[in-house]
């Protein structure tokens, strides 16, 4: 064969470009398709959700009181476990709205601290502990409820009040009972931001007691104020024992 009509070596030869092979599965997962969510879902899921803790509290009340009247029977006469039996049948409700508290608020304790390590996990440390509450007044609540805080005020010396002139759990909150009703039922859908901000901020170094309180609905106050150890988680838990019983969410 003559050196004009030399068929072309392997490093000149062209390579078409190889097709992918993965599987369509594969491609959809590294590129999901949206999946949306009604805005208002929430706010129709949490009635049903206090319900359900309430439901899953008392049972788990009951057992307790009957086993501790079981315990003191062998113990005692019949005469004082029935008369203790009344006791602590009168004290139920009250202790079915401290295991909710406690409920809701480990709930909002895990959810605040994973929401802020998802949505610092791009960003460099938050440095200061104002950056800390700044960081829960805008990105935190924006991501959770939709909307910032409106007012934040501090005294440069561990304490910081944010304000919520219309905060969006609070707003749907209206029944026949009235307005004290509807206050009463307020401080049961504050536990869960409460425990929502501390969680957070503990996440991010910074260990706090967290207060709220509204006056009129759909106001609310937080307050934080800053402590030296990780007690505060100890100490948080009192804010369920201010809560009155439990009274049904409104609809």
């Amino acid at each position: 064969m003559s050196q004009g009509h030399r068929p072309p070596s392997s490093a000149t030869t062209p390579h078409a470009p190889i097709a992918p092979v993965a599987p369509p599965a594969v491609h959809q997962m590294a590129a999901p398709a949206p999946m949306l969510v009604d805005a208002s879902l929430p706010a129709y899921l949490l009635p049903e959700a206090l319900n359900a803790l309430a439901d899953s509290a008392a049972a788990a009340v009951r057992r307790r009181i009957a086993d501790e009247t079981e315990a003191e029977g062998e113990s005692s006469s019949m005469l004082d476990v029935g008369n203790k039996g009344k006791s602590k049948a009168a004290d139920m409700p009250l202790l079915v709205n401290a295991a909710v508290a406690t409920r809701v608020e480990r709930i909002g304790y895990m959810v605040g601290g994973y929401m802020a390590e998802k949505l610092t996990a791009a960003r460099p440390p938050l440095a200061t502990h104002l950056d800390m509450i700044k960081f829960v007044c805008k990105d935190l609540f924006l991501h959770i409820y939709g909307k910032q805080i409106d007012n934040l005020r501090t005294n440069h010396r561990g304490v910081f009040v944010l304000q919520s002139h219309a905060f969006p759990p609070l707003e749907p909150l209206s029944s026949f009972r009235g307005a004290a009703a509807d206050l009463d039922a307020a401080r049961h859908h504050l536990v869960f931001p409460q425990a929502l901000i501390q969680g957070a901020l503990a996440r991010l170094g910074m260990h706090t007691t967290v207060t709220c309180e509204s006056s009129q609905l759909p106001q609310c106050t937080f307050q934080i104020r800053t402590v030296k150890s990780a007690s505060s988680r100890k100490d948080s838990a009192g804010a369920a024992s201010i809560l009155g019983p439990m009274s049904p969410p409104a609809r």
